[in-house]
């Protein structure tokens, strides 16, 4: 989560997480950290829908990290519940 995400725009480029989409295989974890000053979430689902339940983050404080083991194919979308412009996607193949 690169400094400067809690100010929409970041959106536009697709620079709110990077990366924003990253593929991986399955049994494989996912880390984020929160390079930004402001707090944020990495929470499955989408800003339109809400979330879904898969993982949340709940609130990552500047400089800490958030993990997700990802067990199962399929595409995994996921957005910050704080700055709803931000989101991404994990894809497990």
């Amino acid at each position: 989560i690169p400094e400067g995400s809690s100010t929409p725009g970041c959106e536009a480029d697709n620079a709110c997480y990077i990366e924003s989409e990253v593929t991986v295989s399955v049994g494989a974890t996912v880390t984020w950290t929160n390079d930004d000053t402001a707090a944020h979430t990495v929470t499955s689902g989408t800003p339109t829908d809400g979330p879904d339940g898969m993982f949340d983050s709940s609130i990552i404080m500047s400089g800490a990290t958030f993990e997700h083991t990802f067990e199962e194919a399929g595409d995994y979308d996921y957005f910050c519940i704080v700055h709803p412009w931000m989101t991404g996607k994990v894809t497990v193949e």
